[in-house]
């Protein structure tokens, strides 16, 4: 029964009641007495519709709504009047969308003659009943919003294998991979500083190696390890002191500084770098596979990308990196950046020797710049340093900034998010690569502080750094390249020329420069690593396989491509105050610190997010659209001199609400925490981003929460959370909204650590006010009618009670 307050009762004191509603009671009394239950059911009758049942209840909603206490007394769901409210509901009666039920207990008191208190209280509930059951009308769904496309940055650990980080590469590059592009040679490998140099060692090894058209020393048949020996050789007679320096490796072990582990066939180092023997991805500047039998291209690509990915998660401030193939006596060159990979198109070593040439040494002479590495931000011996623009002058800021960030993408094609504290703890500073065609964020924060916008880190310094179409100036570009039909089987080759097997990567190299020996890929150890892998496929894994052999694109809401690329600016954001990630609740560096402390750290977080969301959009009118874990941070752990513990940042892919689409050709979600509808490509809005924030709740509380837990007994081996990332956007909801059904709901619950069964009920009660079951047996799960408070009030509430019940001052 709805909470009257003090007010609410000198309202209805003041007002009674008396004979307003005599000419109706009787008509009730008649309902009362011919109900038979389920006769009367949402949307009508069993029988047909009923007209004086629904005249009946029509007058008596008309009586109400006529009252001076509807008038005065304020809705419990939103900031309307009582009187309001009843005029919605008189509407869905008159539709016939009316469920007789819902009534019942408000007309059995009015025939009773009960009291004022009674009758109105028995109002607000049917007020609060009739708005939690029936269908949104006035908000139809949208699909017009920019469109979504997967990431593989949601793969984590041991999640990280090449089964399914492959497949979600794929589809992300499938429509943003160029080959043959026109003036690649030009930029990168003519017309530079060392290109007189390069030239002086391609007439010399020529005059010296190549004779009728063939390098006369180049291995044939050109298996890796001889390939290996050759470029060693040329490393050592012509780039002896050259600032790059080739290496590769002879088992995963000797590469360290990603969580999956990888072996190279190529890669430079700067020279000069401490132990050759091991080596950190964080120091690699360029990758390259060597392969000799047929094989293709969509598969050496995608492993291609793998190592990319792995570079980009070291090195989250990079702007590209090269990286080439060379298969038998074939070369191609490609640079990845954050729209995507690019190619100069395959060539001969053999019929174009100078391009042969110029790339080996190109790679190895090249400055960072041209590398691709990040050169806005200084790297001193003291520490790293930026310099940013803190007012429209432009004057500068300088900062020093802690040397590992607290959050980054694990991914090549996204925004490249990247969050580093500053060292005095004053703020954070953040890269990102947003679309061209959205407001930088600047704008967003700006206008939020100018709205008085509470909860929001607030911006201190901007510079924009570069863009892709800055980075690619030069370059021609064709049309996309196009992916053959089907998925990852032999006869569906990524290539339109190639469609021969691949021969798979080459195994175990050396990891030594100079060193010849090597492990072969058919040795007995290779053999049993490669059947244990096989043997424990995990069931994501299968799942992402089945998804790819069904034929269904794991990317079902990608717009037609219009044959440009997307164009991206790098930007460089200051805010304040300082803080970590949420996910970092579940780190305790203070012994003393325990894990019902850190609980409650996590949801005052949280909670004052959400308070957050509320004032960006119902003061801000700006909608956030991205809530993950990454992007809320905790800033203390109680409310003091008017801040708040938990603060919403990155607003990269926040719009003013209705303004329609940005025009950017899509949005990289992160899928673990993205609405059902979201994931259905209906457009964004408030309620979705509340799901969001549920979602994160969960997360946290059943993936992260392990870390804190002294005794893992009881950990699952496969999270059913899982399946929120894996597969298809279809697979992905409809995982999701199986899950958020009742028994669903509790499976999820039991993979929460036993520490964290207080927050069970709290995780059980805000899934009652953003999902229910509607008379059809449907889950409801879009967005209500009437003001959002109806939504924030109860979450927030819940939030309240859940924090005051288990951790008492």
């Amino acid at each position: 029964m709805a909470k009257l307050s003090q007010n609410d009762l000198n309202i209805i004191a003041e007002h009674p009641l008396d004979t307003s509603l005599d000419q109706v009671r009787e008509p009730l009394r008649k309902i009362e007495q011919s109900y038979k239950p389920g006769s009367l059911s949402f949307n009508g009758v069993a029988d047909g519709p009923d007209l004086g049942h629904q005249e009946a209840i029509s007058k008596f909603l008309l009586a109400l709504m006529g009252h001076k206490v509807a008038l005065d007394l304020r809705s419990k769901i939103g900031n309307n009047d009582v009187a309001n409210e009843l005029s919605k509901i008189f509407g869905l009666v008159r539709s016939g969308r009316y469920n007789y039920e819902h009534y019942r207990a408000l007309s059995r008191l009015v025939v009773k003659k009960a009291s004022d208190v009674d009758i109105w209280n028995a109002v607000f509930d049917l007020i609060t009943t009739v708005f939690r059951t029936t269908p949104p009308t006035s908000i139809p769904p949208s699909f017009d919003g920019t469109p979504v496309t997967i990431s593989s940055s949601s793969f984590q650990g041991s999640e990280q294998t090449r089964q399914i980080i492959e497949s979600a590469m794929f589809y992300k590059v499938k429509r943003c991979t160029y080959r043959n592009v026109d003036g690649f040679f030009e930029k990168y490998f003519e017309g530079r500083r060392w290109s007189c140099k390069s030239k002086e060692i391609y007439n010399a090894v020529k005059k010296e190696q190549y004779r009728d058209e063939r390098w006369t020393d180049f291995p044939d048949p050109p298996d890796g390890d001889a390939v290996w020996k050759w470029l060693c050789r040329f490393q050592d007679n012509h780039l002896s002191d050259s600032p790059g320096v080739f290496y590769t490796t002879a088992s995963t072990s000797d590469l360290t500084g990603a969580e999956a582990r990888r072996q190279l066939d190529v890669f430079t180092k700067r020279r000069g770098i401490e132990n050759t023997e091991k080596h950190n991805w964080k120091d690699v500047r360029i990758i390259g596979e060597l392969k000799q039998s047929k094989w293709e291209l969509k598969k050496i690509l995608l492993q291609l990308a793998r190592y990319m990915r792995d570079a980009f998660t070291a090195q989250p401030t990079r702007r590209f990196i090269h990286g080439f193939f060379l298969h038998n006596t074939t070369m191609e060159l490609w640079v990845f950046d954050r729209s995507g990979p690019y190619s100069s198109g395959e060539f001969s070593i053999h019929e174009e020797p100078e391009k042969f040439i110029q790339a080996i040494t190109g790679y190895a002479l090249m400055d960072d710049e041209e590398l691709g590495l990040d050169t806005f931000t200084e790297m001193h011996n003291e520490g790293r340093f930026i310099t940013i623009s803190t007012d429209a002058t432009g004057k500068g800021k300088r900062m020093q900034l802690d040397e590992a960030p607290f959050v980054k993408q694990r991914a090549v094609v996204c925004r490249g998010t990247t969050c580093f504290r500053s060292i005095d703890q004053s703020g954070v500073v953040k890269f990102s690569w947003t679309s061209d065609k959205r407001p930088p964020e600047a704008d967003h924060l700006r206008l939020a502080q100018e709205k008085g916008v509470e909860g929001i880190a607030k911006l201190t310094g901007y510079q924009r750094i570069t863009s892709i179409s800055e980075l690619r100036s030069g370059l021609t570009f064709p049309s996309p390249h196009q992916f053959r039909s089907g998925t990852a089987s032999a006869s569906n080759s990524f290539s339109q020329t190639q469609q021969s097997q691949s021969s798979g990567p080459i195994q175990n190299l050396s990891i030594s420069r100079t060193s010849s020996k090597r492990k072969r890929p058919g040795d007995e150890q290779g053999s049993q690593k490669k059947s244990r892998s096989n043997s424990q496929k995990s069931k994501i894994s299968q799942q992402f396989e089945a998804t790819q052999q069904s034929g269904e694109p794991a990317v079902s809401l990608f717009e037609p491509d219009d044959g440009n690329y997307s164009n991206r600016i790098l930007g460089c954001l200051a805010i304040a105050p300082a803080g970590k990630a949420l996910s970092e609740f579940a780190q305790i560096p203070d012994p003393e610190k325990s894990v019902a402390s850190a609980i409650k750290e996590l949801l005052i977080a949280l909670r004052d997010a959400i308070n957050a969301h509320r004032s960006l959009y119902l003061k801000g009118n700006i909608l956030h659209r991205d809530i993950s874990e990454n992007n809320i941070i905790i800033t203390g752990t109680e409310k003091k001199d008017g801040n708040v513990a938990g603060m919403l940042i990155d607003l990269d892919l926040a719009k003013v609400a209705g303004s329609g689409r940005s025009g950017a050709r899509n949005q990289t979600g992160t899928m673990e925490f993205m609405a059902i509808e979201v994931l259905q490509g209906i457009d964004h809005t408030y309620r979705h981003d509340l799901e969001s924030f549920f979602y994160v709740l969960i997360w946290l509380c059943a993936r992260r929460g392990w870390d804190l837990c002294k005794n893992p007994n009881g950990r699952p081996e496969e999270s059913r959370l899982g399946m929120w990332y894996t597969g298809s956007f279809k697979n992905i909801a409809d995982a999701k909204r199986g899950y958020m059904h009742v028994d669903g709901f509790e499976d999820i619950l039991m993979e929460f650590p036993s520490d964290f069964n207080c927050v069970k009920p709290l995780c059980r009660r805000i899934r009652g006010i953003l999902f229910f079951l509607l008379e059809d047996g449907k889950l409801f799960k879009g967005t209500p009618p009437g003001p959002p408070e109806k939504l924030y009030d109860p979450i927030i509430e819940a939030f309240d009670s859940a924090i005051a019940d288990n951790f008492p001052r």
